[in-house]
This record gives structure tokens, sequence and C-alpha cells, in this order.
């Protein structure tokens, strides 16, 4: 892990999600065990297993070979498939044992952001290439050339609407230069949650392109919204930002209308230079696009952190944004 604490701290946010995640993993990793003891190919164990789990019941009033005979309901497995099975138990293992390290990605300087996430997604993803994997062998369905590789990666474009509602949540550390956003709308389904720790400067309002009636996005530079992050039941987006850039959070609880969902905590100056990739032009777009999102904040919408009246600030942050942009005419 970094030495930066925002990391730690946005994981320790994401405590729940991240805990969610593995219990799911847990449980299908108990039933892929289950599964594989009742395939045990010597009969004599596989009799003794049956009579353990028949108990004093059995003792004396059933014959548990017949019984074991009986009760099973499938052939058995063959040798390979056996192997199978115990490949994707051990991936099941594996996800768990990299524990909170799973859900941390950190980027490499100049690197694709979106390219990091898919790659980190995919490999937590094997969880439910392995289930799908253990469900196919269990229903006699697995065919090896066209499921062998459920258990390598398992990318989230594959994800179904049900894996997508366990999603495991990402840290991502990330320097500014290399915020190119875009592509991680890819990944803003079911209850997915990702948190961007910005190294160094930072375009001032990279996540406005983000927002969508149904998708909590969040821009600050400590944890203020965190917890509204890791605790919302749809999927949701932030970024730990440094104090210079843009700050707020659009939360799709709070009403119909974009100006309601959004609340404006700081607008920075317009940016007068390129950062990375990204030109003036394009970063100032940002901010005016998070503008026209908040207009209409002055009927009443806008949350003030630390509390206060209602819209007060929020408007008062505007206005102060546009009489900078009408000092910055013509210098764009």
């Amino acid at each position: 892990m970094p030495s930066d604490p925002r990391v730690q701290l946005a994981l320790d946010r994401l405590a729940r999600p991240i805990g969610e995640f593995r219990s799911t993993v847990a449980g299908a990793l108990a039933q892929a065990e289950s599964f594989l003891a009742a395939e045990e190919p010597d009969e004599s164990a596989h009799v003794a297993r049956v009579g353990v789990e028949l108990g004093e019941f059995a003792r004396g009033r059933l014959d548990v070979a017949r019984f074991a005979a009986v009760a099973a309901v499938r052939p058995a497995l063959s040798v390979a498939h056996r192997d199978r099975l115990q490949r994707a138990i051990d991936v099941l293992r594996d996800v768990l044992a990299r524990g909170v390290a799973l859900h941390f990605v950190d980027v490499p300087a100049a690197s694709s952001l979106v390219a990091a996430v898919d790659a980190a997604l995919a490999r937590a993803g094997r969880a439910f290439g392995a289930v799908l994997a253990i469900e196919l062998l269990r229903g006699g369905r697995y065919d090896p050339a066209q499921h062998d590789g459920l258990l390598d990666t398992f990318a989230f474009r594959t994800w179904t609407k049900a894996e997508r509602r366990f999603a495991p949540p990402l840290v991502v550390s990330v320097d500014g230069a290399d915020l190119h956003i875009g592509g991680l709308a890819d990944f803003l389904d079911g209850r997915e949650k990702l948190v961007l720790v910005v190294r160094g400067a930072s375009p001032p309002a990279p996540l406005v392109r983000l927002i969508t009636p149904g998708t909590l996005v969040l821009q600050t530079a400590d944890e203020t919204g965190l917890d509204l992050v890791a605790t919302t039941s749809g999927t949701a987006i932030a970024a730990l930002v440094p104090r210079e850039a843009a700050h707020f959070q659009h939360d799709p609880s709070r009403g119909r209308e974009p100006w309601q969902r959004l609340s404006v905590w700081h607008m920075p100056a317009a940016p007068r230079s390129a950062l990375g990739g990204m030109s003036a032009w394009q970063m100032q777009e940002d901010l005016r696009q998070l503008e026209a999102l908040a207009a209409g904040s002055s009927a009443g919408a806008g949350v003030v952190r630390g509390g206060g009246e209602q819209g007060a600030e929020a408007v008062d942050v505007l206005a102060r944004w546009l009489l900078g942009q009408a000092d910055l005419q013509g210098m764009a």
C-alpha cells in the first residue's frame, strides 16, 4: 500500500461494501468445498462422510452404503472435472487471500486509468467466473472449450446484472494528469463504487462528465461525502482532489432536477494552461457544465458544507465564479 493516508482513509470508508463482496465470495467458497467433498472418489470414504452427516439418527437403523448410493442424484464428476472444480475453489480462496489489497489499484504515471480499472475488476471478477464454472460443473453443462477461460480473468463487460449488484469496490491512486475518465462510465453500473485518489495537480472538475441522474458523483478534498458513497444502494464514483479543484456532490436521492441533486461547495478559477493531454478549453468546459447543471439552485437547492441556509452559499459560490469568468473573457 502507498504511504498516502488518503488511500487508507478511502479503504476504511469502503469497508462495508468490501465486506459484502468478501462475504459473498466466502459463501460461494463454502458451498463449493461442500460440493467437492460430496464428490469423494473413494467410495468407502464417501460412505463414511454420508454416515457422519446422517449422525446418530442413522446408526443401527440405516444401511448407510445403500443410502449413499440411492441419494446420488447425478453421475459423479470425471477426474478432469474434479480438477476444474478444485481450480475454481483455488480461485475463490485466492480472491479472499488477497484481502483489502484486491480493492486497491496504483496506476503508474502516464498509464491508462481506464485500462487499470478494467484489469483490476477482471482480477476480482474471477470469483464470479469461478462461481459460474462451479454451477456449470454441478449441472453437467461444463464445456472445456467454452468455459475453461472463466478462471483466468472475467471482464466487467461480461458480468451479469446480478454479479454487478455484488461488484467489488475499488480505490484507485492516479496522477491528476492521467484523469482521462470518460471510459470509467462503462463501469458505473449495478452497485460499483470507485474512489479516485488524485496525485499532484488535477483538472478542476474531471468527474462532472460522469454525472447521470442515477449516479452518485463526489469531488472532495477530504472525507466529506465518502460515507454516502459507501452506503448508497446504487453506483457511485468519488475523487479526492486538491483543494484548488471544484468540490461538489451529485446525490440522486435529492430530487428529480439536476440542480436539486447537485451541491457545489467550491468553484475554482478557470484553468489557463493544459494538463496532461487535457487542454485548458476542455477543463473550462467541465466547469461550464458544472455551472449549467447547478443552474436553478437559487430556487432552493444546494447543500452547504457544515450546515447553513439551504441554497444561499451555493448561489454565492456560483456568483463568485461567474464574476471571475467575466474577468477572463477573451483570455481563454
